[in-house]
């Protein structure tokens, strides 16, 4: 089979490129979405020839066979409800049949919550299954590393230190787990873009002090902290407006709206959707704000620093590991709307800081969180698990 193909791994080698699977259960894009592109479409295709299971439908579909990469369909339920027993085995089934008939070489599962689905369809294989390769980008409790199962996988790959040492609080062994960063396409945030076209698309004033934060409608993302911490800065600074960019629930949209409404912000906050490519809508913003009540990274507060903006952000899970507090912006603890507005106010009233903290940020993410980095350090970990499970 492919995987047992490993006599040609070295670096600088004539390889035949080696086939990866990668497994992802969402239709829509985020961050972990967003990621998981930006890696596809800087693989090597001469050492590697990747493969995606997901959903049949939707955005991430779409974009992953726009990168001419091949997609079979497979739907992986909750794997921890009640109400998924039939439809996960199910699911198990189909992946097992997929890996089959693929014999990838390795596969690489893009988050926690499809491991489970993936070790038991490895498990059920009639032939020797490939090794698998977990992506954890979640913040997580380390009670979840061995409800999902990555205890048993052969790597895994953490977005952050934070993240690591829950995983291996969690019993997985300090020698199969890493924190690899991901990384900024830092070619295409330094082109030129046109931040004053997208305050006109969205009717935001030319001379407006614009606070932003790019990220899914999920409540977990804080929007309800920013949204309760703007009255106080309006008061001080009566220029500023909110944007948020991001898709998601409807019904968690209106709740927003709602919010903006009942703080008589309808006028200053503006909801713009999903948004592809993000870089304009970072260009017209002034400051960055990343109010989450947990991230296991924050990639969006990197592409801010990569556009030269100063960021404010929670202090919680991988982001104290991206924003250096002081230094590149400003760490607030979470739910703390008084906290938030206090911070966001002395950066919107420093223009010279809140610049020099900008240029600090565009060196930081240069220096570590470079996507060409990232992706080497993740070929880097397919050819040592690859040369690890040779048959000996």
């Amino acid at each position: 089979m492919d995987y047992d193909r490993t006599d040609e791994l070295s670096p600088g080698c004539a390889v035949v490129a080696r086939s990866i699977l990668y497994v992802h259960g969402m239709g829509t894009i985020g961050g972990a979405e967003h990621d998981l592109l930006l890696l596809l479409r800087e693989l090597d295709r001469e050492a590697w020839n990747p493969r995606m299971a997901c959903l049949e439908r939707g955005p991430f579909r779409a974009s992953v066979a726009a990168l001419n990469i091949p997609v079979s369909p497979v739907t992986l339920p909750p794997w921890r409800k009640l109400s998924s027993l039939f439809s996960r085995y199910a699911a198990c089934r189909r992946l097992s049949t997929l890996l089959e008939e693929a014999e990838p070489a390795l596969v690489h599962v893009n988050d926690l919550w499809w491991v489970p689905h993936t070790v038991c369809a490895a498990k059920s294989m009639k032939h020797r299954a490939p090794p698998v390769i977990a992506h954890v980008r979640q913040a997580m409790k380390p009670e979840k590393a061995q409800a999902y199962a990555l205890d048993r996988v052969d790597y895994v790959l953490a977005v952050s230190r934070q993240v690591q040492g829950a995983l291996e609080q969690g019993g997985v062994p300090p020698e199969r787990v890493e924190t690899l960063y991901s990384g900024v396409d830092l070619t295409a945030c330094s082109g030129p873009h046109d931040g004053e076209h997208i305050r006109n698309k969205h009717d935001i004033p030319s001379n407006a002090l614009l606070i932003g934060t790019v990220a899914n409608l999920l409540a977990i993302k804080g929007y309800e902290v920013m949204i309760e911490a703007l009255p106080a800065v309006v008061e001080q600074v009566p220029s500023a407006h909110y944007m948020i960019v991001g898709g998601g629930s409807d019904v968690y949209r209106e709740r927003l709206r709602q919010l903006c409404a009942d703080r008589g912000l309808a006028a200053r906050v503006h909801l713009v959707g999903f948004q592809d490519p993000v870089w304009p809508y970072l260009a017209a913003m002034d400051l960055y704000v990343q109010p989450s009540f947990n991230e296991g990274f924050g990639l969006a507060a990197v592409e801010a620093m990569a556009m030269g903006k100063a960021v404010v952000a929670t202090g919680v899970g991988g982001l104290p590991e991206v924003v250096a507090d002081g230094e590149t912006g400003l760490l607030v603890s979470s739910g703390d709307a008084t906290g938030l507005s206090r911070a966001v106010l002395s950066l919107l009233h420093d223009r010279s800081r809140r610049e020099r903290m900008g240029s600090m940020g565009v060196t930081r993410a240069r220096e570590r969180f470079d996507l060409k980095n990232t992706v080497a350090g993740i070929e880097r970990v397919y050819r040592d698990v690859l040369v690890r499970r040779r048959p000996r």
